[in-house]
């Protein structure tokens, strides 16, 4: 199992309090499509990805989706629980299998409560997550889904290990929120381009620079996600 400092939070703790915090960490495995938080429930759960992607999920009435965030090892699976009290309004789920620490939130509630460097890393992170889920959601109303496509890929990639992304045009229409022929018609044109190549449900991308030419502006605001 991973080293609970490949997550950049965790890292960045002294030792001190590291030594005393990961007696709190219980390693996990994160499956493809598993939910790990569940939009309006109480979450007793949160997650420090030490390697593989977790998406944030705005859920509809009518059951369709569309992502607003995403989360690899440099964050925590479950801030707006956390702040909401246990409770969001969006879907925490696998996009990118891999390995977390998982801590109970009573445990994280009395780490936060000493006020001390996790707190502060935590405060640092939310005020990332929250620009990077507005930026994302102005994204989605301004923006073609061609170049959305090339941003989401990129964000993908940038917390990914691995150079080839699992990826279904089923699940990348629903995290776009835009029906699959579209999205398919959308793949199909960047291949060609030569700059990805898609073959079933895997995604390498093999021009990263001609990529991110076709994103739209968005990416260069969210690509330094960065913040210890």
């Amino acid at each position: 199992m991973d080293d609970p400092r490949n997550n950049h939070i965790i890292a960045a703790l002294p030792q001190k309090e590291y030594q005393r915090f990961r007696d709190c960490l219980e390693p996990v495995q994160l499956s493809l499509n598993e939910i790990l938080i569940a939009a309006n429930q109480k979450s007793e759960y949160l997650y420090f990805p030490t390697e593989g992607v977790v998406s944030l999920m705005s859920v509809m009435g009518d059951g369709s989706t569309t992502e607003i965030g995403l989360i690899g090892k440099e964050g925590m699976v479950g801030m707006l629980p956390f702040l909401g009290k246990g409770v969001s309004n969006s879907q925490s789920i696998v996009q990118g299998k891999g390995t977390a620490m998982r801590i109970e939130l009573q445990a994280l509630q009395a780490e936060w409560d000493r006020g001390q460097m996790l707190q502060k890393l935590l405060l640092r992170y939310t005020l990332k997550l929250f620009n990077q889920v507005s930026q994302c959601a102005a994204c989605n109303n301004h923006h073609t889904v061609r170049q959305r496509t090339a941003r989401w890929l990129l964000m993908l990639d940038d917390r990914s290990d691995d150079s080839t992304l699992l990826m279904t045009q089923q699940l990348l229409a629903r995290m776009l929120g835009v029906r699959r022929t579209g999205v398919t018609e959308v793949a199909k044109e960047i291949q060609r381009q030569g700059i990805i190549d898609y073959h079933r449900g895997k995604i390498e991308i093999l021009d990263r620079d001609a990529l991110e030419t076709v994103a739209c502006e968005c990416y260069q605001v969210l690509k330094d996600w960065s913040f210890v």
